[in-house]
């Protein structure tokens, strides 16, 4: 049978040194969601973004230039690549009925 003393408890927990993990920095895709939602999506694609619209509410036959992002979404949140694709997901708000 192994006994243990207090001592060799005391020094096993002095030699085990505390190990951090920082999470990685990584980049999220930046546009600015202020405006329509053609700029937005045609900015994030400059950036090397492959972007998929979610549809949120509203009507999908809008164009775009009359629609609204309401935020985007990195699953990865990892930037592009240039040997592969980083797909976004960006959600989009367009008008319910014909302003008139």
């Amino acid at each position: 049978m192994l006994l243990i003393s207090p001592r060799m408890v005391a020094l096993a927990a002095c030699c085990i040194t505390p190990v951090a993990v920082a999470p990685m920095a990584t980049a999220a895709p930046s546009a600015n969601i202020d405006g329509p939602a053609d700029a937005v999506i045609d900015e994030l694609q400059t950036q090397g973004y492959n972007v998929e619209i979610n549809w949120v509410n509203g009507f999908d036959t809008k164009p775009l230039s009359l629609c609204r992002v309401t935020g985007i979404d990195d699953p990865g949140d990892a930037p592009p690549a240039t040997a592969m694709f980083t797909t976004v997901y960006v959600d989009v708000v367009c008008p319910n009925h014909d302003g008139g």
